[in-house]
């Protein structure tokens, strides 16, 4: 139907594909607020982390040589155990090299997340935390896993504090404040303090990152939304009476004891994998890392000879020349008269004999 169309037709057909247009456009509208959430929580934390890669790679140097540096200053200590440090130990080894490893030895693992959650508490509370909100109370989000129901009620919990200032450091002592599910193992020192109390900003952002997760492995759906729907939607409507139809089309198993049958041989072959890449006999892959993140190496193939049928092939089409395309559209055309049908602003109009 073109736009030109629309008037006339009836009122109710009007009110109906209206209906449908808006309903559509809502699906939509709602997927793309969808996308903002899970792109503004994972570029708080990806800007973070590279904030303080930068900072800590500029604060860095690698010191060469640690085993001998350790050796020539337990060589000294030992032999001048009553000597001042700096009359003992610097003439053998400088003092910018001793600094330069205690550098070193703090930009580890640990450091690393701790500076990483105080970028996020900085960047969250002073910037994000404005616009999440509004965003928040736009989206309608439902669970039916009763797994992920703390993080539903920790949701609750954001929109009652959604007004309160982010200086706030603690909830009230009612508040219930779940934790499993919600806060991750490294993050609990900073969510809960030395009393105990559950901190404000830090909470915040575990339960953005739960969410963001949740939200991605479709355990919480948004209401309304069209690819970020309720997962019990994606069934056919008659899937329980026509089941075996549909496992057969999706080449699965009814048995469900098949089914763990199979993944058992699938666990097999990543164990046999496991064993070959630790022993050296995968064929040159291997398991190495990029961007710090796990990352799989294949070796290149070497090409393979030419098949002989390729080549005659070749031969062949060589022989024959090459076909005029046009040639080809005016034989087809002699055939089936497709010049009788003329296209008149976007329509086709057809011409009888």
């Amino acid at each position: 139907m073109y736009p030109s169309d629309f008037g006339d037709t009836s009122e109710d057909v009007r009110i109906t594909l209206l209906a449908a247009l808006c309903t559509s456009r809502q699906a939509e509208i709602t997927d793309a607020l969808v996308d903002l959430l899970v792109a503004l929580v994972h570029k708080i934390n990806a800007r973070a982390e590279r904030r303080v890669e930068k900072q800590l790679t500029a604060e860095l140097k690698k010191v060469r040589g640690k085993e001998g540096i350790l050796f020539k200053l337990a060589t000294a200590a030992v032999d001048k155990p009553d000597e001042v440090v700096r009359r003992a130990l610097f003439p053998v080894v400088e003092e910018r090299t001793l600094r330069e490893l205690v550098a070193e030895a703090k930009a580890n693992e640990k450091v690393f997340k701790a500076k990483v959650r105080t970028t996020l508490r900085s960047s969250y509370s002073s910037n994000y935390r404005q616009m999440l909100p509004p965003l928040l109370n736009t989206l309608g989000f439902r669970c039916n896993n009763t797994a992920y129901r703390p993080v539903m009620e920790a949701m609750k919990l954001l929109k009652k504090y959604a007004d309160v200032d982010g200086k706030t450091r603690f909830y009230d002592v009612g508040d219930e404040v779940p934790m499993d599910v919600v806060v991750r193992k490294e993050w609990r020192e900073a969510v809960v303090d030395d009393k105990g109390k559950a901190v404000h900003i830090p909470y915040e952002l575990c339960v953005l990152v739960a969410l963001r997760d949740a939200v991605r492995r479709r355990e919480i759906y948004a209401e309304g939304a069209a690819r970020w729907r309720d997962p019990e939607d994606d069934l056919p409507g008659d899937f329980e009476a026509t089941r075996a139809v549909h496992y057969a089309a999706t080449r699965q198993p009814l048995n469900p004891r098949s089914f763990i049958a199979d993944l058992k041989r699938m666990t097999a072959g990543l164990d046999q994998l496991s064993g070959a890449l630790a022993d050296g006999s995968a064929g040159g892959v291997k398991v190495t890392t990029r961007k710090g993140e796990p990352w799989i190496t294949v070796p290149k193939l070497e090409p393979l000879a030419e098949p002989t049928s390729l080549a005659a092939l070749k031969e062949e089409v060589a022989r024959r020349g090459v076909l005029d395309l046009l040639d080809v559209l005016k034989n087809a055309d002699f055939l089936t008269r497709l010049h009788r049908g003329v296209l008149f602003g976007g329509r086709v109009r057809a011409h009888r004999a």
